[in-house]
């Protein structure tokens, strides 16, 4: 069925790039209008310079605003550019770097008409403007915060996971899942669109590999619903400077952890290819404990104490490149190819207390597990430009393969008495692949007002066959056990379309949106015969609503419905009795969760500082909790014990709503500050039989980020973090706090950084739980080790730099050792 969806998407593609029936990118907002123009023309010949590359600059902190490509006759046009004071800054092959600064765009003048701008291949050096100011490493818009993570000295050797440690109203756990604003159901996309990279979680990913995080918490209709929080984007780098540039760079940390990378681009003409390559060795010791009460007609107690010890060896390889037919066509392509093996071992030691305390019997348990996966991505674009400014098309097939195969082996053994040893073994293949087609078209009505519509169909499938063999005792051979082996398999299929419109009165932007989604899903749960089969149609309403003050104040509100399906493992309804004293297992009744989001916020400017203040109502319906039960059971031996079952429900409600404070700020011109507060109430409800299940909490976090150039070149950034205990059905997950520390110096002439870096420095970071009902009450207390210590060196390539300064140095031999400037 995947193939032949294939083939017709690719037919679709080819011909929506053919006929243009669908047209362009969407805007990312409505309150961008202005434009500059211009022509590029060589100093001597008058001839025009095509393909060059042109990039606005923000005066202020000399962040990327957008950019373009001059076409064959020299002639660029930058559009959608918001009120400021801009610098122009235009790059070619053979060309000095030219600079064109005191570029303004206002209201009443939203056009800039630069004219003819020269460039000089000889004879007189252009002067070049000196951008000193640094984009901050978080900076704050009305509806997404971007990280750039360039600027986080946690990424030149951590992972992403580590560098949302930094950023306000985001939590990340023990295993590098991310919450925000106390929800874990967020949507992770890879350059706006969903990749293997966004399957993993983000302590996977090398945060060398991105070059910002944009986190939007209430997306509009143009982007996939899924997420009750919002959508946290990770842009890739691609480095669009003309020539040769890369990047080399190799980190070593306590633990034997250590990491190497290496990031390669280059453009020329029509051409611009960017490839890499990316190695990690982590390990990551771990303890964890856990102590329960059972409240039955005889009280109880269960104690468990493990450690965990694994081992991880990844390799990612990357290639892109982008091929401009003509000024108004392009053709792209990207591979991404990672391999990971995990080596680990897990041992649970179990004490069985009665009510007077006192041991009764006690068992260890060992764990042995191998895995061995890979993952694919493979993209093709089209984006098409039209003579109408501002319309735009672009289309996109993406095919992903993420494939693990897992062996384990367990050991269980009684510590009082002879019992023999009880050894089992697994074998579990996991597939999950999917293929996605979609295309966006925008097209400006007026110079205030635009129209954009788009679809994207998504074909999943995720194969699931877990098989487990016992050991026979007396006669030392593994035996297929059919009772606990089981083969799951879910197929969904989301097919959308959606429509914004936007326009501008005075100086109230609104945008109004609707998506419609229909799902089909198929849970077949093969081994026992049980096929579940669950398909709805959804709408997807959104809207933008910002009054801009002036350029430095501007307020919004937004609402948009959002939408969380229930992962795979959640619908498996096969007991999972690998660990007969803790079973789980799936519902596949499970409905999804539809989520109506309103945010209004405040963004205000005083120079180089910032504050954006946001108030937020969230409200769930048939909202996906765990439930914990217990059960009095009698295993084949004849034992009997109590064990903890735990599933998935859907809640009758759930809200959540808060304030949240963010802020930038330099005291000086070596010393930058960034962090927020934010302040949430979550309330849940549900009925279960004969029981009334229901918990409330008020919950906060906050973070503090601060870099010091101390030292010429040398910056050193320390940063904290502190989350409050937040509330779950049957209990809350505690407090979590955490300090680092990094240090960089650049060298050889900024070609190098050196790099010094102390993750959580005192040690502190753990993830504790409290779980409770009417049955059993369970404290339980995980730690990994998380303060490492990292050492290490980046080098950089860049020819057109070079070729700049040998021309700088032949130019001021040639003017006797003055250098001229001018524009």
């Amino acid at each position: 069925m995947i193939a032949y969806y294939c083939r017709i998407y690719t037919l679709l593609l080819l011909f929506l790039t053919s006929t243009s029936l669908l047209q362009a990118q969407a805007q990312q907002g409505a309150t961008s209008s202005g434009k500059i123009t211009g022509t590029l023309q060589e100093a001597e010949s008058k001839k025009p310079v095509g393909f060059a590359n042109v990039v606005l600059l923000s005066a202020r902190d000399s962040s990327l605003v957008t950019g373009a490509t001059s076409d064959i006759e020299g002639k660029f046009i930058l559009e959608r550019v918001p009120a400021g004071q801009f610098i122009l800054r235009i790059s070619m092959v053979g060309y000095p770097t030219r600079f064109v600064p005191n570029i303004s765009i206002t209201p009443t003048a939203p056009e800039a008409r630069l004219g003819i701008i020269s460039l000089k291949a000889a004879s007189t050096r252009l002067g070049e403007v000196q951008v000193t100011a640094e984009r901050p490493v978080v900076e704050y818009e009305l509806d997404k915060r971007v990280v750039n993570v360039a600027r986080d000295v946690n990424a030149q050797s951590g992972t992403v996971a580590e560098v949302m440690q930094n950023v306000p109203s985001v939590t990340v756990d023990v295993d590098g899942n991310v919450s925000l604003r106390g929800s874990s159901n967020v949507t992770i996309l890879v350059d706006g669109k969903r990749s293997s990279l966004a399957n993993l979680s983000l302590d996977q990913i090398p945060a060398n590999l991105i070059e910002n995080i944009e986190i939007i918490t209430n997306p509009s209709s143009k982007y996939d619903p899924e997420g009750t929080s919002g959508v946290i984007n990770l842009i890739l780098k691609k480095d669009k400077k003309p020539g040769f540039n890369g990047s080399a760079t190799v980190n070593a940390g306590t633990y034997d952890n250590y990491n190497t990378s290496l990031n390669l681009n280059y453009r020329y003409f029509k051409w611009s290819v960017n490839g890499g390559y990316d190695f990690r060795h982590s390990t990551r010791p771990g303890w964890n404990s856990s102590s329960t009460t059972y409240f039955g007609d005889t009280l109880s107690y269960l104690e468990q104490n493990g450690e965990r010890d694994n081992k991880d060896i990844s390799h990612n390889f990357r290639l892109g490149a982008d091929y401009f037919l003509t000024p108004k066509h392009t053709l792209s392509a990207s591979a991404l190819y990672r391999t990971d093996n995990e080596k680990g071992n897990n041992s649970i030691f179990y004490r069985f207390l009665d009510e007077n305390r006192q041991l009764t019997r006690s068992s260890n348990r060992l764990t042995e597990d191998s895995e061995d996966g890979y993952n694919v991505d493979l993209t093709l674009g089209y984006r098409q430009t039209f003579e109408r400014k501002g319309q735009e098309l672009t289309a996109d097939l993406i095919f992903t393969d993420n494939v693990d195969d897992e062996e384990s082996l367990f050991t269980e053994y009684e510590m009082i008495g002879a019992a023999p040893a009880q050894v089992q073994n697994s074998i579990t293949d996991d597939k999950n692949r999917r293929l996605v087609a979609q295309a966006d078209f925008v097209r400006p009505i007026s110079e205030s007002s635009s129209f954009e519509t788009g679809f994207r169909s998504s074909l999943q499938r995720l194969d699931e066959d877990a098989r487990f063999f016992d050991l026979r005792n007396s006669t030392g051979e593994f035996v297929y056990n059919d009772i606990i082996s089981n083969h799951f398999v879910y197929d969904e299929q989301v097919h959308a379309a959606y429509a914004n419109y936007s326009n501008k009165f005075k100086s109230i932007s609104y945008q109004l949106g609707l998506r419609a989604e229909q799902t089909f899903t198929t849970s077949d749960q093969r081994t026992s015969n049980q096929v579940f089969r669950n398909d709805y149609f959804s709408l997807f309403p959104s809207l933008f609503v910002t009054q801009e003050i002036n350029k430095d104040n501007k307020v919004q509100f937004s609402y948009s419905r959002r939408i969380n399906r229930p992962r795979s493992r959640f619908l498996n309804p096969f007991v999972d009795l690998s660990d007969k004293y803790n079973v789980d297992y799936g519902n596949p009744e499970l409905m999804p969760e539809f989520i109506n989001s309103l945010e209004l916020g405040y963004l205000r400017y005083w120079g180089s500082s910032s504050l954006n203040v946001s108030t937020f109502y969230r409200h769930t319906m048939d909202q996906i909790q765990r439930l914990r039960t217990t059960a009095d059971v009698t295993d084949e031996n004849g034992e009997n014990f109590i064990r903890t079952e735990t599933t998935f429900i859907n809640l009758s409600d759930g809200t959540s709503y808060g304030v949240e404070l963010a802020a930038t700020h330099e005291p000086t011109k070596w010393w930058r500050l960034n962090g927020g507060v934010s302040g949430f109430r979550t309330e849940l409800s549900d009925t279960q039989g004969d029981t009334e299940l229901s918990n409330s909490q008020l919950s906060w976090n906050a973070k503090l980020n601060s870099t010091m150039t101390v030292w010429k070149n040398m910056d050193i950034q320390l940063s904290g973090n502190y989350r409050a205990p937040m509330a779950s059905i049957q209990g809350r997950m505690e407090e979590m706090y955490s300090a680092d520390l990094g240090i960089k110096k650049d060298v050889l002439k900024k070609k190098g950084t050196v790099l010094f870096r102390v993750s959580d420095i005192f040690n502190t970071r753990e993830f504790n739980f409290l779980s409770y009902d009417d049955d059993f009450r369970t404290v339980s207390n995980n730690k990994r080790q998380s303060r490492i210590f990292y050492i290490g060196f980046t080098y950089r390539l860049n020819s057109e730099d070079s070729s700049r300064n040998r021309e700088r140095r032949r130019q001021n031999e040639e003017d006797g050792g003055m250098e001229e400037e001018g524009f």
